[in-house]
């Protein structure tokens, strides 16, 4: 998958007022946007998916990783609303709203990435699953967006499902992370200095892959509770991902 656009926003802590975002995808935001290509709604548990009814955690459990291709720059929107139904109203179709449900002007501070590009993989056995999800990425039932509705993505969200060197050879036959790490995407690589310096960093689920090779060695781990258990009660688990950089020597100068 690829998630580019000028305005990008994966929040997994987010409280009250301030309205934060990780540095790269989160797992949640990303089956959030398989979830709307595929038309799943969020109330349902399950969702026919290849042939077969397919609970949430079909999605949630396959091991992802994230290829950042360019960092974005963390920015800040001072956000207002008025007129905004607070949490505990109860809401009466066809029924004006009733005194004291809407609350004044809400102040908020939304942090947002702008001009990122990442590639995303997800790893599977199951190639009609797979291959479900392509399609629905290719044709998707509701518009795409990188986080928030508001931010659109600038190229396709699906990623062309060829190997570099141009032959028939598909993508999804490989292992994911050989995959993300030698796939080139045209729509980043115009621009001669990105060209020469593809690789920033990785992040990918801990313990699948506990060593890397294509020059690139783990440095850190970090903690997401962004694994979607029910995006209805908006209920989320934790995950543990290594964080992966270029090697000293392969790095560019």
């Amino acid at each position: 998958m690829r998630l580019a656009g000028p305005m990008q926003s994966w929040g997994v802590s987010s409280r009250f007022s301030i309205r934060e975002t990780l540095t790269e995808p989160s797992k949640s935001g990303v089956v959030g946007l398989l979830c709307a290509a595929l038309g799943w709604d969020r109330a349902a548990p399950t969702h026919p998916i290849a042939g077969s009814e397919r609970p949430l955690a079909t999605l949630a459990n396959l091991p992802m990783a994230v290829r950042v291709l360019r960092e974005g720059t963390i920015r800040r929107d001072y956000h207002t609303a008025q007129n905004v139904l607070r949490a505990k109203a109860k809401l009466r179709p066809g029924k004006p709203t009733a005194a004291g449900d809407l609350q004044g002007t809400v102040l908020s501070e939304r942090f947002y990435l702008s001009d990122a590009h990442f590639l995303v993989g997800l790893e599977s056995d199951d190639l009609p699953f797979l291959e479900a999800l392509d399609a629905a990425l290719a044709a998707p039932f509701w518009p795409l967006s990188l986080g928030r509705k508001a931010f659109a993505p600038t190229a396709p969200v699906r990623f062309a499902n060829t190997l570099p060197d141009l032959t028939t050879t598909s993508i999804a036959a490989l292992p994911m992370m050989e995959a993300l790490l030698t796939a080139i995407d045209p729509f980043f690589m115009s621009r001669r200095r990105e060209t020469e310096n593809p690789m920033l960093r990785l992040v990918a689920d801990s313990g699948v892959y506990p060593a890397l090779a294509l020059g690139y060695v783990g440095t850190s781990r970090a903690q997401r509770t962004d694994v979607p258990l029910s995006f209805a009660s908006r209920q989320f688990a934790p995950r543990e991902v290594t964080i992966f950089t270029p090697k000293l020597n392969d790095a560019p100068i």
